[in-house]
């Protein structure tokens, strides 16, 4: 297993898309640092109350950490879209698979060198920009509150790498790619229309529409999930979290819709693994 995660690496840094990722991943934290930096001294300087400074502090977390799951989504996107057509077009998949282990482990094992280096980036990014919110913003954050939030955050991006990897084996590279983004796409732009339908109520079908879409891929309600814990849960999150527009979070996901997600991994390796192993290389 050690041998597949080194080798994943190996061939991550190969792509050029790697590199180009973790410039711009470096270029959006620098900037991102600068900016909250700037404001929270501007909100330092206009004097709000104790609750506005830190409804505030919460604000740039929440942007953070928005545009900190686009950066793992898009991680997942480009490395994991050929995982299996992409070797099997160029050959390596043959070469690979001619080994004595069952197909199903070689499935797994490739999820799992994976999963190590998405873990890796995605963990980088949570630690950065949470401490460039309590380092410059002071924002007060508890360990619970964070190792709740963090697995979360990190739990998001597997579930990706898990329907990207079920796709691979069934369409071409560039149709794995496109249907994953439609679909993290439209998971996102549903929490979008959640948090905004929170003041004024929505109609049953769009509820029924937002709840569908969050079952077909529960990307964005576990990102809201773990925004939620973070902020420190039922203490005082919550009341700010519904004063954020378009990001309020409305309802909050359950613990059962948590086992939902674990189901909902486990049923898309089981049918990846069924799938690659009756695969013509």
């Amino acid at each position: 297993m050690t041998m597949y995660i080194s080798v994943t690496f190996k061939e991550l840094t190969r792509k050029r898309v790697f590199l180009v990722t973790l410039i711009l991943t470096l270029f959006f934290l620098v900037l991102f640092a600068f900016g909250v930096r700037e404001l929270a001294h501007t909100v330092e300087q206009n004097q709000t109350s104790p609750a506005g400074a830190l409804l505030n502090k919460m604000v740039f977390m929440v942007l953070g950490l928005f545009f900190a799951q686009f950066l793992t989504a898009f991680f997942v996107l480009f490395s994991s879209m050929g995982i299996i057509t992409g070797e099997r077009e160029n050959g390596l998949l043959l070469a690979v698979a001619a080994r004595p282990l069952s197909r199903w482990k070689l499935y797994l094992a490739k999820w799992l060198g994976h999963a190590v280096w998405i873990t890796v980036y995605s963990t980088c990014l949570f630690v950065a920009v949470v401490w460039t919110i309590h380092s410059f913003a002071g924002l007060p954050l508890f360990a619970g509150d964070l190792l709740r939030g963090y697995g979360l955050f990190i739990w998001m991006p597997l579930l990706l790498l898990s329907l990207t990897m079920l796709g691979s084996v069934y369409l071409p590279m560039l149709g794995t790619g496109i249907l994953a983004a439609l679909l993290y796409g439209f998971s996102l732009f549903s929490g979008l229309v959640g948090g905004i339908t929170t003041y004024g109520g929505s109609p049953p079908a769009l509820d029924k529409a937002l709840l569908l879409i969050g079952l077909i891929l529960p990307t964005d309600s576990v990102y809201r999930r773990g925004l939620y814990e973070l902020l420190g849960g039922s203490d005082w999150a919550g009341l700010a979290l519904s004063d954020m527009g378009p990001f309020s979070v409305g309802s909050v996901p359950s613990n059962s819709f948590l086992l939902y997600t674990a189901g909902y991994a486990i049923v898309l390796l089981l049918l990846g693994c069924r799938a690659f192993s009756r695969k013509d290389l």
